[in-house]
């Protein structure tokens, strides 16, 4: 998915300062918010788009659904490969003990053998073929040990296999990362999707913000937690509250709709002021007084 800023072709105006006596600043802006476009990560049909221009939806909502049914069909092969590496792996358990046993039976034929040999009391021969039962023993449990090694090495790699495939699994079912309203829809039913594919755009209007320029004589004038106050024409009695939370370190030039060529020229400072929406009153892109 995709982070940005809505963007529109107005900039909000220079502040100026409207009443000196309390040190208020007043001017004009634009309000904006945030907006997370929300993109495919599985390729496949699309069957199903659960959420409208226009809706809201909560963060974890289901808004489309992706074919996922080659996905599932690789998920129970995989299934059937974990099924064998676990059958593989019991078969070498059970190899070993009776290897472990045999071993450990010729072990001590092997000591007692090699004491009688030493005493007199048994052939070279008997002492030869001894010994190559003794060693043909522990080849024996070192090969079925590998087996059983080799097996759950197997089954480690088909897990992991299985991890991937459920990943892919989940990546089918579209989910909102924001809570907020879904402001353009991409696709439709029956398209096919694929990987990293806009389909839809969802705005978070619970926090939206305005952006304002400050003349340098004004700059003082704005601290980081100020209060402001904002006016829509909509709802022009209803004051919104909000509060700077950010003020830039560097000067720029007025914005192009300024008027006259004077005062295009003056350098400001962008102000960026937080303006909570729990009422959800206020729309992205809508003109604001402050």
């Amino acid at each position: 998915m995709k982070i940005k800023n809505l963007i529109f072709v107005f900039i909000p105006f220079l502040i100026v300062c409207s009443n000196s006596s309390h040190d208020s600043i007043t001017g004009s802006g634009v309000l904006e918010g945030t907006e997370v476009i929300v993109g495919a990560k599985a390729n496949g049909q699309l069957l199903s788009i659960k959420a409208k221009e226009g809706d809201l939806v909560e963060k974890g909502a289901v808004i489309a659904q992706i074919d996922s049914e080659k996905v599932y069909l690789t998920k129970e092969q995989i299934l059937a490969g974990l099924e064998e590496a676990n059958f593989l792996i019991k078969n070498a358990s059970e190899a070993i003990v009776q290897a472990q046993q045999n071993f450990s039976n010729l072990e001590k034929r092997y000591l007692r053998v090699t004491a009688l040999f030493k005493n007199g009391s048994a052939t070279q021969q008997q002492m030869d073929d001894m010994e190559t039962q003794y060693k043909n023993a522990k080849i024996g449990l070192i090969a079925v040990k590998n087996n059983r090694q080799a097996a759950e090495m197997k089954r480690k790699q088909i897990k992991a296999n299985l991890k991937l495939i459920e990943s892919q699994i989940r990546d089918c079912t579209i989910i909102a990362p924001i809570s907020g309203v879904i402001t353009n829809k991409f696709v439709e039913v029956g398209e096919l999707a694929g990987m990293g594919m806009p389909l839809a755009a969802i705005a978070d209007l619970s926090n939206l913000w305005i952006k304002l320029y400050v003349s340098e004589i004004n700059l003082g004038k704005v601290k980081i937690g100020d209060d402001a106050e904002i006016t829509i024409d909509s709802y022009p009695e209803k004051k919104f509250m909000g509060k700077v939370i950010w003020i830039s370190t560097k000067a720029e030039f007025t914005p192009r709709n300024v008027q006259t060529k004077e005062e295009r020229t003056d350098l400001v400072y962008a102000v960026k002021i937080a303006v909570p929406n729990s009422e959800n009153i206020l729309k992205i892109g809508m003109p604001a007084d402050i």
